[in-house]
């Protein structure tokens, strides 16, 4: 008889084979894993990067556009300086006075101080940071959504408070103008003169200049807290207005006080101008015949 186990084939380890097999599978799906996971990644931060870009490109429009309100208001104020001297002459000579001018001469001087223009500022930048607000709370600075909101509030109650007094104005100049019989005066000017809506909106020139002055310094000293709460820098922010040629005044210290320009006196070289309007007058009044006797 033949001993059937010494022909008995070798056996095969199978198990070992399927051990490799899950083994390869394993590390194909690690390695999918990692590379999904490096693309998401990468994905992320590039899109995180983008995010950052539009960001600050969102703040550098909302800062430029609260330095472009302040240069506003350095105009409107420098604006008002000649017709603050004109007020301030006419309001400081008696009725009596005025009505021996031409009434030529004096219907000149009181256009120049009842030609108000009205004010308009952009407010794209306000409304994209409005619109928005939601993203900009997701940037997680709660200084800068403050401020920024502080500011555009302010320029829109500006806006808001000249536009009021410059239609106030306008609108009394016309009703005297539509009904002169109504107001009392022997001449138009003098008609004008003697309302005292326009000699109080007259007064308030002064004040307004002060307010309009204080008003671009605060909001600028608020910005460069936006500035430095966003972290970016102030000549940037300027360069991106395109007015390399400005520079902000220094005021990180303390906000300015609004009696720092209230109590200022009137330009005395304004005043100059108003040299020849007096002499004028003494003719008129007959003074300059004496002073020639």
């Amino acid at each position: 008889m033949v001993n059937l186990k010494s022909v008995r084939p070798p056996r095969v380890n199978v198990n070992t084979e399927k051990g490799s097999f899950w083994k390869q599978i394993g590390m194909i799906i690690i390695g999918t894993t990692i590379s999904l996971a490096f693309t998401l990644i990468a994905a992320q931060l590039t899109e995180n990067h983008q995010r950052a870009k539009d960001r600050r490109l969102s703040a550098m429009m909302v800062m430029s556009n609260i330095e472009i309100f302040a240069r506003l208001m350095d105009d409107y104020s420098a604006y008002l300086a000649p017709a603050d001297s004109v007020a301030t002459w006419l309001l400081g000579k008696s009725l009596e006075e005025l009505e021996l001018m031409p009434e030529e001469e004096l219907n000149s001087l009181i256009d120049q101080v009842t030609s108000l223009p009205f004010m308009s500022h952009d407010k794209s930048a306000e409304n994209i940071f409005s619109n928005y607000i939601e993203t900009w709370k997701n940037m997680g600075n709660v200084a800068f959504i403050s401020i920024a909101g502080q500011c555009f509030s302010t320029m829109n109650s500006v806006e808001e408070f000249w536009n009021k007094r410059a239609t106030d104005l306008n609108e009394t100049i016309l009703d005297i103008k539509d009904h002169p019989d109504n107001y009392e005066g022997s001449t138009m000017p003098i008609k004008i003169l003697r309302s005292e809506k326009v000699r109080r909106l007259l007064k308030g020139f002064h004040y307004w200049r002060a307010w309009l002055s204080h008003v671009a310094a605060t909001i600028r000293y608020n910005n460069q807290k936006n500035m430095e709460s966003i972290g970016i820098e102030e000549q940037k922010v300027m360069d991106y207005t395109n007015e390399l040629s400005l520079a902000l005044e220094d005021s990180k210290n303390a906000e300015p006080a609004f009696s720092d320009f209230y109590s200022s006196p009137l330009n005395p070289d304004s005043l100059t101008t108003m040299h020849d309007l007096d002499i004028r007058l003494k003719e008129l009044i007959g003074e300059g015949n004496q002073l020639h006797k």
